[in-house]
């Protein structure tokens, strides 16, 4: 049986294990018949130009585009596994996608010296009318309406790295509320 396996590795992951794996890229069974075939992929960059594992980024390093969830965009992701997802994979707008980021920067902290998600989402809001001119929904079932989204820093390391940063997208979630559909085309 011919069978091709997929790996995705990080650029740094690759360093670690280039000696390794790239010189292990057939396993033979005994008798010199091939078992499968491995093929060790970068995240970081283009497969095949189809742009299937295009542009794996860190999700505060984004900047404005498109961006799928998963290296295909080819279903609909659950809203509640995004917040540990770490890297967005850049698409181009006019193919299938789950978030248009329409914001990308530092924001100013209301009170003290950390800014909260209320923070974050106030700039999110005014990015989004200024685009849309008027207001997200704010109400579940709007399924032709396009929602707001927003990200920040944990606390700790990511915070560390990038203080008050955010970043706000246009997601399409289901009638439900619980999963991110794709979109198709530009939608800002």
């Amino acid at each position: 049986m011919n069978r091709k396996l997929t790996y995705i590795f990080s650029a740094a992951a690759l360093v670690a294990i280039a000696g390794v794996a790239a010189t292990a890229l057939l396993f033979w069974l005994p008798g010199g018949h091939l078992r499968e075939k491995l093929e060790v992929i970068d995240a970081t960059s283009s497969v095949d130009g189809s742009g299937q594992y295009q542009n794996g980024t860190f999700y505060l390093e984004v900047q404005q585009g498109c961006y799928s969830i998963d290296a295909g965009a080819s279903q609909s992701i659950a809203v509640s596994a995004v917040g540990k997802m770490k890297t967005f994979f850049e698409v181009d707008c006019a193919q299938p996608h789950h978030l248009e980021v329409i914001y990308t920067g530092d924001i100013t902290p209301s009170k003290g010296s950390t800014a909260t998600s209320d923070d974050v989402g106030a700039v999110c809001y005014a990015a989004y009318q200024q685009i849309y001119g008027k207001m997200p929904p704010t109400k579940l079932g709007e399924t032709g309406s396009y929602y707001l989204a927003w990200f920040f820093p944990d606390p700790g390391s990511e915070f560390d790295k990038y203080p008050n940063r955010g970043v706000c997208a246009v997601t399409k979630p289901d009638a439900t509320g619980k999963n991110y559909t794709l979109i198709n085309g530009n939608v800002a």
